[in-house]
């Protein structure tokens, strides 16, 4: 909702803050409701599908609002729970609604796992793999009865995302499983998984676009945005080790990629601030895309400082300052957009003082960047070490 929604005014009748900060108020103040709901209905230890659904759902809300890891054990009961409702299993008996609502609670849980997957690469999540299970059909809720499946649309359904986010959640655990590994440096795994990642693109590609262009009569440009966000950050975790001149594995082409990719994520938060077609989708700013958009940046950072002096970065630069002025603005609705408003402001600062220091600015950037490596420091800014005054005359923040 707009902070001038009228229904907030039916929902929050006594109005004492600013708009901005009532509708940030309201929506925290909803989640603990909900919490306090399902504590009443005793959902740990009294497991109904209907309670399960809503379980996911929080867990939806606190991955894209809050922080990921604030939904990491809730996430692990989850599991526990579809697993005791059987959710990995078709039950005999169930007619085809209720089956289908068990599949999709499954497939809700892999794709909540994709996100942790991501932040915890260095917890094995292929486990999920191994339970084989049944996916939910690619279909309209209009085209499952307790009787039967209508036949798939050719068209995209309201399923289509989700049974991309899972086959995403399969890439992505794969490739977190390698990037923890020793093989992380290796080539060939790194080709197969880019080809990998570029088939799903293609995929996206064929289904949510018209022509190669975004349809500008429903949502599933958004979709597609969505999606891409994944792709990109993929991109960038899988070429780190080979994006670095100084590194001994360096690809002059994962240094390209990065850029590539870092500016592709930063346009897409653009988009998804800027167009009134996605709109609707302006509340995933506030979370999990933000905190991708600011891997991006660092890493698009670290490869421009990287660059031959004669490389012309004056745009890169400015799509930066531009993502520093909308983190400014998203601050005042979601912690991590103000702590990355905070990194991006030192990150400047940081250009900076290498333009100053060249001969440092190889050394610094690689080690800013590793330190980035561990995207769970990202939650805290607070635990980051900036005070770099002794090696690049950088202000303590």
């Amino acid at each position: 909702m707009e902070p001038n929604d009228p229904r907030l005014v039916d929902l929050w009748p006594n109005r004492s803050h600013s708009q901005e900060q009532e509708a940030v108020t309201l929506s925290r103040r909803l989640q603990q409701t909900a919490m306090v709901c399902l504590l009443q209905d005793q959902f740990f230890i009294r497991h109904k599908l209907s309670t399960f659904e809503a379980v996911l759902m929080v867990i939806y809300n606190l991955s894209h609002n809050e922080s990921v890891d604030q939904g990491w054990a809730l996430l692990g009961m989850a599991l526990n729970i579809g697993i005791a409702l059987r959710c990995n299993v078709d039950s005999p008996g169930l007619n085809y609604l209720e089956t289908e609502r068990r599949r999709r609670c499954w497939a809700g849980i892999l794709t909540l796992h994709t996100y942790q997957a991501i932040l915890f690469r260095d917890i094995d999540m292929t486990f999920l793999l191994d339970i084989k299970t049944t996916m939910p059909a690619d279909v309209n809720d209009s085209d499952i009865t307790d009787k039967g499946i209508s036949r798939p649309s050719t068209a995209p359904t309201q399923m289509s995302v989700m049974m991309f986010k899972v086959q995403l959640f399969r890439i992505s655990t794969q490739i977190c499983h390698h990037i923890s590994s020793p093989s992380r440096n290796e080539v060939e795994p790194l080709k197969q998984f880019d080809a990998a990642i570029a088939e799903e693109q293609r995929r996206w590609d064929l289904t949510y676009l018209v022509d190669g262009a975004p349809n500008i009569l429903d949502s599933s440009y958004a979709y597609w945005c969505i999606l891409q966000t994944y792709a990109h950050h993929l991109y960038l975790l899988l070429h780190r080790p080979f994006r670095h001149s100084q590194s001994s594995c360096f690809l002059e082409a994962s240094r390209e990629r990065c850029i590539a990719s870092g500016v592709a994520l930063i346009a897409i938060h653009r988009e998804i601030y800027e167009v009134p077609l996605l709109r609707p989708y302006f509340w995933l700013l506030n979370g999990v895309i933000s905190l991708k958009t600011l891997h991006a940046a660092v890493a698009l950072n670290s490869c421009l400082l990287d660059m031959p002096s004669s490389f012309e970065s004056g745009s890169y630069r400015e799509e930066l300052k531009k993502l520093l002025l909308r983190m400014e603005k998203l601050s005042h609705r979601s912690a991590i957009c103000l702590k990355a408003h905070r990194m991006l402001i030192q990150l400047q600062t940081q250009f900076g003082a290498e333009n100053q220091q060249p001969t440092n600015s190889g050394a610094l950037s690689e080690n800013i960047i590793e330190d980035w490596t561990d995207m769970r420091e990202w939650f805290g800014a607070d635990l980051f070490n900036w005070n770099l005054d002794s090696v690049a005359n950088l202000p303590t923040v």
